[in-house]
C-alpha cells in the first residue's frame, strides 16, 4: 500500500499546528503562572516613636498548573491539544471533515479564552486554519 496521498502540505500544516499547540500547552502546564486564591499576610515594624520602619507581605509563591494539580484548569489547557490531534488521526473524507472541525474549534477556543490562556494558542490555531483550507493531496495515478 502506497502512502503517497498521506503526506503533503496540508498534513505538514496540521503537524506544525499540533507542535505549536503542544508547546503552548507545555508552557502553560509547567511555567509558574498559577496563583491560588489566598490571603497574603503582612505586617510592619514601628519604632518607639511610632515611625514606620519596615513592612512586608508574604504570599504563596506562584506555581505551575501541574504542581497545583488543579484538574479543571489542566483539562482546559489539554483540550486544544486533543483538538489539534484530531485531523492527524484520520484519512480520506474524515480527514477533511476533522480538519475543518479541529480548526473551527481551535479558533472558538482562542476567542473564548482570549483574555486568559487563549492567546497562547493563536499560532497553532492559525496553522490549523491554513491546514483546513488547503486542498487534500490527490493520489498519484497508477503507472
Amino acid at each position: 500500500m502506497s502512502r503517497t496521498g498521506w503526506w503533503g502540505t496540508k498534513r505538514a500544516w496540521q503537524v506544525v499546528a499540533l507542535g505549536l499547540v503542544v508547546a503552548a500547552a507545555g508552557y502553560l502546564l509547567t511555567a509558574p503562572i498559577y496563583q491560588p486564591q489566598s490571603e497574603c499576610s503582612g505586617g510592619a515594624t514601628y519604632s518607639s516613636t511610632g515611625e514606620l520602619v519596615s513592612e512586608w507581605d508574604t504570599c504563596e509563591p506562584a506555581t505551575s498548573l501541574l504542581a497545583a494539580g488543579d484538574m479543571p484548569y489542566i483539562a482546559g489547557v489539554v483540550a486544544p491539544v486533543l483538538l489539534a490531534v484530531l485531523p492527524l488521526a484520520a484519512r480520506g473524507r474524515a480527514w477533511t471533515v476533522l480538519s475543518v472541525l479541529s480548526a473551527t474549534c481551535l479558533v472558538v477556543y482562542v476567542m473564548l479564552g482570549g483574555l486568559s490562556v487563549g492567546l497562547f494558542f493563536v499560532p497553532g490555531a492559525l496553522c490549523a486554519v491554513v491546514g483546513a483550507v488547503l486542498r487534500r493531496p490527490q493520489a498519484a495515478p497508477p503507472a
